[in-house]
């Protein structure tokens, strides 16, 4: 039997698995900070809707990626990597501006996950990642401009890299 070099350069699903459970790590802890950063905007009321809303708009898009990203592995009869029970934050949200920063730097680095896992996807799986890729540049920049970037330094030409 003979191996075609289309058939070698597609991703194994040993492969595959990996990639989405290295991605699905960053996810969980996504997961985690988005709603720690709504969370702390809670009390602060009117003053921290927005922040609050692109928070639950951040968390509710990566827990949508995690459940894809466990059903993808499922599917694979991969093992899926379990949450932490808590994970330590690179800011701490305690007012709007530090929540944005917060949210900003979850969306780099869950789109550098996602950047590092597409070279070991393929079809319906990479297109999960690709969009997925695209929705978390849109919310860093959502998140700097909110948090008064100009527009100009608030957008990364290529997330996750």
């Amino acid at each position: 039997m003979t191996v075609t070099a289309q058939a070698a350069d597609q991703p194994t699903d040993l492969d595959t698995v990996r990639a989405l459970s290295d991605m699905l790590a960053v996810e969980h802890a996504a997961v985690y900070a988005c709603a720690a950063a709504g969370g702390a905007m809670a009390p602060l009321g009117s003053v921290a809707t927005a922040t609050r809303n692109l928070a639950q708009t951040a968390y509710n898009a990566h827990r949508e990626l995690r459940d894809q990203l466990v059903a993808a592995i499922a599917d694979r009869r991969g093992s899926v990597p379990a949450a932490q029970p808590a994970y330590q934050l690179p800011v701490a949200p305690t007012e709007p501006n530090r929540a944005l920063l917060l949210l900003a730097e979850v969306e780099d680095h869950a789109a550098a996950a996602a950047y590092d896992a597409l070279g070991d996807l393929a079809g319906r799986t990479r297109a999960l990642v690709v969009d997925a890729l695209a929705g978390m540049a849109v919310r860093g920049q959502q998140a700097r401009i909110a948090a008064g970037q100009p527009p100009d330094q608030a957008t990364r030409a290529l997330p996750g890299v």
